[in-house]
This record gives structure tokens, sequence and C-alpha cells, in this order.
């Protein structure tokens, strides 16, 4: 048997599953900086109309001051836009890991006892922090009650 530090560790278990859930919380976590961003694009609008009814020249240190600081915001907007995309991309594998694992074992081990004659069915464990730890828990109930049906016949 295989010790585990010399397993190999695999980020995509289900590749098209957890890409898809990455997508999605890359394209949410986009949305929000991008109506933020077009939010504060109107407001310096509005700023610079304001300052443009009032006559003052295209020069004014008013309008400069806008420009600085709507620069600054959309600076702060983006670099924010990036962590938080980060962090969504890096969270969606881990968890589309701790999601996508269980199936995959579950999967492996149902093939590996079915084609085995007779079949043969044994306990499924799964690594500790996945989720769906109750799918493996109503399996080894299964295995177990089989079990003992045969013992008893």
């Amino acid at each position: 048997m295989e010790s585990k530090k010399g397993k190999r560790r695999s980020i995509l278990i289900n590749p098209r599953f957890q890409w898809t859930l990455v997508g999605y919380a890359t394209g949410v976590s986009a949305l929000l900086p991008g109506v933020i961003y077009l939010l504060i694009s109107y407001g310096f609008d509005q700023f610079v109309r304001v300052g443009t009814e009032l006559g003052l020249p295209p020069d004014h240190v008013y309008f400069e001051f806008l420009r600085m600081q709507e620069g600054t915001f959309k600076q702060v907007i983006l670099a924010i836009a990036i962590l938080v995309g980060l962090i969504l991309i890096l969270g969606g594998l881990f968890v589309s890991h701790k999601i996508a694992g269980p199936i995959y074992r579950m999967q492996k081990e149902l093939n590996l006892m079915s084609s085995s004659e007779p079949v043969k069915l044994h306990e499924i464990h799964f690594r500790r922090g996945d989720f769906f730890p109750e799918l493996a828990e109503s399996f080894n109930r299964l295995v177990k009650s089989s079990k003992e049906r045969r013992e008893n016949e």
C-alpha cells in the first residue's frame, strides 16, 4: 500500500464541475466591482457636470482634483477586484475539491467493488474535512447490513 507521504494530490478531480464552480464564483465576483466602477464613474461625471454648470474653467483645480480622485478610486476598485477574484478562484478550487473528492472516491470504490466476482462490498472512508461524510456513513451501514444478512442466512 502506498504511503500518504508518497501520494500525489490532484487539484482537479472533476475539472468540468470544478471549473464551472470557479467560473460562476469569478463571474459574480467581477459583477460587483463592475457595478461599483460604473456607479463611481457616474458620480464623478455628475461632479464634473456641477463644476461645468458653475462656469469653472476646464483647467480649474476642482477638475484636477476630481480626475485624481476618480483615478484613485478606480485603482482601488481594480486592486480589490483582483484580490477578491484570486481568493474566490483559490477558495472555489478548495471547496470544489472537497465536493468532487468524495464523489470521485465513491465512484472509484463502487467500480472496484462491482468488478470483483462475486461482488465484494467493503466500507468506504472519505478524507477528514470532505463534504458529504453522511454519504459514506450511509453506504457503510448498507455494507454492514448486507454482511449481517449473509451471515444470518
